[in-house]
């Protein structure tokens, strides 16, 4: 406010004359104002940010989703086709089964055929010999021996011509039944070797699909906790926006309230002045006809030095006359600031949780928030700022006891190397950007804790409005001034 000078009596503000200015409501309730509609209501942003993130990571869970899916269709698949593959197999082998079994059938009815001829020709050999008895008996002796001689011979003949065609047609069934036998086995054991491949993919592809519908369930629990988390953070922007409004509209009347305030109060002042200068062209007129009798007797009464006296105990008091001019001046002032700060959201599936992360790339600080000694072996922070990516990976002896912390330097802050508390990179240093990522991963890969970090641009204007007002006079009467000021300033 100082250096800011009157229009009238070119002074600063802080001078006697003009300081009544700093304490008008007017003012007040302008700087009010001022402050009250430059406010920024960052929490709905963060909210509407957070959302986004969500939003994105629920559109990454669907797609690994449809590629599980698309994964787990080109499985089904293959298991009909193996399934398919498979009854190949047991129909062929059914079919040399049946084979097999006709064969066999085959064999048996050719045995019983000539166990039939055989035992047909024992009948005829029976009654053959009876025939031959019957008439032995009727001839001589001696035709008998000789005809039992030749029948004899006949019968030894024709016996072993019978053995012979059965023992031939004895070798070439066994023969072909043997190859027969051979063929289905090996045909048997290729397909019984095929099923069991085809049993053992079935069974790992079961397996298979097994831990993908257990992924899509987990995947499903995930996808219904954010979406639970979306909902609350939603009814949330919405109780914050709805306490917002409130708290607007509350400032709003009251400002309102304020505005009509001091309105009524300009209203009652003006008035006053007006009533005020009425006044004092009263006086003045009145002592200017007292003075002119005074001079027109020639007398000086007592009572003239007293209102000397008193008149210059206000030495800035004046009369002015009718038929002045008012001026009104607007000033306004503002002002803007910006200034610069950081954004941090941090996250962890575990104990493990990134507490820290040097926005000047300084260090990276981890804590073990539970009761349990954690092993950091294999365990690797990445660090992603703008374009620029730092990886550091912990020592397979590395480890993290419940409670405690550990802070991981670069190399280039002299910081001194103290494990396990105290870990400083080789050549290595954490680099730093508008937007920071550090990303904390265990020895399979998985993410345990995230930190982000960015910078945000924050501005802000502030603005003043001030009315000042004069009153000229064309024939100003001074009482009790003995420098003989003729001007004076007033605030409007």
């Amino acid at each position: 406010m100082h250096g800011i000078n009157c229009v009238v009596c070119k002074n600063s503000t802080a001078c006697g004359r003009c300081n009544s200015f700093l304490h008008q409501p007017r003012y007040v309730a302008l700087m009010i104002v001022s402050q009250s509609e430059n406010g920024d209501p960052t929490g709905v942003y963060s909210y509407k940010r957070k959302k986004k993130q969500n939003k994105s990571q629920y559109n990454q869970i669907q797609a690994e989703r449809k590629k599980h899916q698309e994964h787990e269709r080109e499985m089904e698949k293959e298991v009909e086709r193996l399934k398919a593959l498979l009854d190949d197999a047991r129909k062929h082998l059914e079919e040399e089964t049946l084979q097999r079994i006709d064969l066999e059938n085959n064999i048996q009815s050719m045995k019983e055929d000539i166990s039939f001829k055989d035992q047909i020709f024992q009948q005829e050999l029976t009654e053959t010999r009876s025939r031959r008895q019957v008439e032995i008996s009727e001839i001589d002796g001696r035709l008998a021996e000789q005809y039992e001689a030749k029948l004899q011979q006949s019968l030894q003949e024709l016996r072993d011509q019978y053995e012979a065609q059965m023992r031939s047609n004895r070798e070439e069934i066994e023969l072909l039944y043997e190859n027969k036998i051979k063929n289905l086995t090996s045909h048997a054991q290729r397909n019984s070797g095929a099923a069991s491949v085809a049993v053992e993919e079935l069974r790992q592809t079961r397996t298979r699909i097994d831990t993908l519908n257990q992924r899509i369930t987990e995947l499903e629990t995930l996808n219904n906790n954010l979406n639970s988390r979306i909902r609350e953070l939603e009814n949330l922007r919405e109780s914050e926006r709805a306490k917002h409004a409130e708290g607007l509209a509350s400032l709003e009347a009251e400002l309102a309230r304020m505005r009509d305030e001091m309105a009524q109060q300009l209203q009652e002042y003006q008035d006053l002045m007006d009533i005020k200068v009425g006044l004092d062209l009263e006086i003045a007129a009145y002592r200017k006809l007292l003075e002119s009798e005074e001079v027109r007797l020639n007398i000086t009464p007592a009572h003239s030095s007293s209102m000397s006296t008193s008149s210059r105990s206000t030495p800035s008091r004046y009369t002015p006359v009718r038929g002045g001019k008012r001026k009104r001046t607007l000033m306004e002032e503002s002002e803007e600031r910006s200034t610069n700060d950081y954004s941090v959201s941090t996250s962890a599936r575990g104990d493990i949780e990134i507490v820290e992360a040097d926005p000047q790339g300084r260090f990276v600080k981890l804590v073990n928030k539970g009761n349990k000694e954690v092993s950091l072996s294999g365990w690797q922070i990445i660090r992603k700022a703008d374009s620029h990516e730092t990886v550091f990976k912990f020592h397979r002896t590395a480890k993290l006891e419940g409670g405690a912390n550990v802070m991981v330097w670069s190399s280039d802050i002299g910081a001194t190397h103290e494990p396990p508390s105290n870990i400083v990179m080789k050549g290595q240093k954490w680099f730093t950007g508008d937007s920071m990522t550090t990303n904390l991963l265990n020895n399979e890969g998985e993410e345990m804790a995230t930190s982000e970090r960015k910078r945000q641009h924050l501005s802000t204007t502030m603005s003043r409005h001030r009315e000042m007002g004069f009153r000229e006079s064309e024939d100003m009467h001074l009482q009790g001034d003995p420098q003989g000021q003729n001007e004076r300033c007033r605030i409007m």
